[in-house]
């Protein structure tokens, strides 16, 4: 297992905040907006439409447990880039064996990173 212990439980304690919380949606919406993440952006990360994403977060429709792990893993990973942002270069094969182990495809790895990056200031 390739993922920190520490990155381990930053994403158990998000997942448990989703499941446990009484509105799931509101939940997902102020984790997006603390990561400076837009609906579109997750939309596409998540192959869904803004739409879709907004119906998540207001409580017209439910998150399922694949929504909620790829949404735990693409906050996973934006935080390991942070944290290798500062003062380390970010070492893409780690990143890459982090994602798999959350279940996130490479290509939308490549579409994390650019997000996240997009948005630090490196």
């Amino acid at each position: 297992m390739y993922t920190p212990e520490w990155l381990t439980r930053f994403a158990q304690d998000i997942a448990g905040n989703i499941v446990m919380s009484p509105e799931h949606g509101s939940t997902i919406q102020e984790y997006r907006k603390n990561y400076g993440i837009t609906q579109k952006e997750l939309g596409q990360l998540m192959d869904l439409r803004r739409e879709s994403i907004s119906r998540i977060e207001n409580g017209k429709i439910n998150s399922n447990a694949n929504f909620i792990q790829n949404f735990v893993g693409t906050l996973a990973i934006s935080e390991a880039t942070k944290a290798y942002c500062k003062g380390h270069d970010v070492d893409f094969p780690f990143l890459e064996r982090i994602a798999k182990e959350f279940g996130i495809p490479s290509t939308k790895l490549d579409q994390i990173l650019g997000i996240v990056l997009e948005k630090l200031e490196v």
